[in-house]
């Protein structure tokens, strides 16, 4: 049976091989009164976070329930661009980035999936560093790399007063279930983790690398909310060229 499922007050997770050292980005999820925050271990990536609102009357938050992925404080983005950050958009995308989430029962959501298919684990593909500890998390997890032609997904998902689990008997068998984190607005962030063939639910981003060669592409995280409402953290190869480094721009809050 897993502990992991018993509680957590921050995780900081990656998908990755430990026998092979190879891994993906790891990410920090944290809470903080109403809300919760998913932020990149890497520095150059730390120029955008995730950030789970609950209903709260600050201005800041808008005074309602809301999700967004949106551009860091300047000193953050400032630190991230110098430490050879870049990103790039789609045409006529801008930040912050609105979603919903996949409404998966009474008030609960699938909300965000951290998505990397076995292609990112092969050799040549650029890997992301070794995680370290973060004195910060009760937990630090390592999902599996996926076997070819699979994908490895973490999925989170939020409740309101107790924690929901797709199948919680099979999450615990398998050890595959992490948290929950609970906010001061009784709202739980739960993940799990599961590896599929990449023929079962393709992620929305698809290629980016569009016929340039492997060395001149770098190891990125794309992110797109699809036609359900759920935001895909997707690992890709991604043209260096085609990554900027001047400062995104935010729009205003609706």
């Amino acid at each position: 049976m897993s502990q992991n499922m018993d509680g957590q007050q921050g995780i900081l997770i990656c998908i990755g091989n430990r026998p092979k050292r190879r891994f993906g980005y790891a990410s920090f999820i944290e809470w903080d009164k109403t809300s919760f925050y998913i932020k990149s271990e890497y520095e150059p990536l730390q120029s955008m976070k995730v950030s789970i609102h609950g209903p709260d009357p600050r201005p800041q938050h808008l005074g309602r329930q809301h999700f967004r992925l949106g551009v860091e404080r300047g000193r953050v983005v400032e630190a991230a661009l110098a430490a050879g950050g870049g990103w790039a958009t789609d045409p006529g995308v801008e930040t912050p980035l609105y979603f919903s989430g996949r409404h998966v029962g009474t008030d609960a959501f699938h909300i965000v999936r951290f998505s990397s298919d076995w292609t990112m684990f092969v050799k040549g593909v650029p890997l992301a560093p070794t995680p370290r500890l973060d004195p910060r998390a009760t937990l630090h997890a390592v999902a599996p790399a996926p076997r070819p032609s699979e994908v490895t997904h973490v999925d989170l998902y939020l409740s309101n007063d107790k924690p929901y689990w797709p199948d919680e008997e099979k999450a615990r068998e398998r050890n595959a279930g992490v948290g929950p984190i609970v906010n001061d607005a009784n709202m739980h962030l739960t993940a799990v983790v599961s590896c599929v063939s990449v023929n079962v639910e393709p992620d929305p981003v698809g290629d980016l690398t569009r016929g340039v060669p492997l060395t001149d592409c770098v190891r990125g995280v794309a992110a797109r909310v699809d036609s359900t409402g759920l935001l895909w953290m997707t690992e890709k190869l991604m043209p260096r060229s085609k990554l900027r480094t001047d400062r995104p721009q935010r729009r205003p809050r609706k």
